[in-house]
């Protein structure tokens, strides 16, 4: 927890201050390890908090709490996470909306794609990228054709945003696709990158690939009022249908190739019981 070092002095001391009420808590139960702490033993600290302090006070212990057990998680002290502890953590301010979407719209989407179209196999190969490997636009833009392992079903590429390694599998139908799209659809070129501008020749700027995905939001009739509706919103979605499978953060960090899982967790901070609607793949889509 070296982040500690880069903290106000005053935070620091709030920091203490909760992990000692938790710790005196949790002694008065006759829990000494943190290996023995439950989750009820949780819940239990911060309803006997909630009825002596305002629910700002509450609040504020949750992400401290969350923070720690992502900690004991990560050093394998617990076999449970702090984002497992609190999903969604409620405060008195406006939290900042994640979009996310429902399997069912994202068939939508990959339904209304004509791949006999003139730019159709190009776009059914970027959407299928973003929404089974949650990649970053920036990462999809730059990829090369050169990080594609054919016989493995793995992208391999640095991150743009990182500059961290990380790799991806490929589906059999996302293979597939990006093979329809070098064969009958990508420029004759032998430039490097995956994803050529048709008469240029050159990578695609954010805003075209952005605009590539938007119009496939409407086309498929998905609502996207109040929410996004562009690369990142696919990411999000793919993090949170992970997490309703029950899959380990630490695999979801990695897919999503985040080097503290405190970032993962701010694309999971949506109710538990909606994500179990959801399922890990995509549903089958027609054409």
């Amino acid at each position: 927890m070296n982040e500690f070092k880069l903290l106000k002095k005053s935070t620091i001391n709030h920091k203490r201050l909760t992990l000692t009420l938790f710790f005196n808590f949790m002694y008065e139960r006759n829990i000494t390890e943190v290996s023995s702490v439950a989750h009820s033993d949780i819940y239990d600290f911060l309803e006997y908090i909630s009825n002596r302090n305002s629910s700002n006070r509450k609040s504020s212990m949750s992400f401290i709490l969350r923070h720690f057990f992502n900690y004991t998680y990560q050093n394998q002290m617990t076999d449970f996470s702090g984002i497992q502890l609190f999903p969604v953590i409620f405060t008195n301010k406006r939290d900042r909306i994640l979009s996310f979407y429902r399997l069912d719209e994202i068939k939508n989407m990959i339904n209304s794609v004509d791949r006999s179209s003139v730019h159709g196999k190009r776009d059914y190969a970027i959407l299928l990228l973003f929404i089974e490997t949650g990649i970053r636009s920036s990462d999809l833009r730059n990829l090369k054709v050169s990080d594609i392992q054919w016989d493995k079903n793995l992208i391999t590429f640095t991150q743009c945003k990182t500059n961290v390694s990380n790799i991806l599998f490929i589906s059999d139908n996302l293979k597939f696709a990006l093979i329809d799209y070098l064969k009958n659809e990508r420029p004759d070129s032998n430039c490097e990158y995956l994803f050529l501008t048709p008469k240029s020749l050159k990578q695609y700027q954010a805003c075209t690939v952005h605009e590539i995905v938007s119009s496939y939001f409407i086309k498929g009739n998905v609502d996207i009022s109040k929410r996004h509706h562009g690369p990142h919103a696919l990411r999000h979605s793919l993090a949170n249908n992970l997490l309703s499978s029950n899959a380990p953060m630490h695999v979801i960090q990695s897919i999503l190739g985040h080097k503290n899982l405190n970032t993962t967790q701010i694309y999971l901070n949506i109710d538990i019981e909606s994500l179990k609607k959801f399922a890990l793949e995509v549903p089958d889509h027609d054409g």
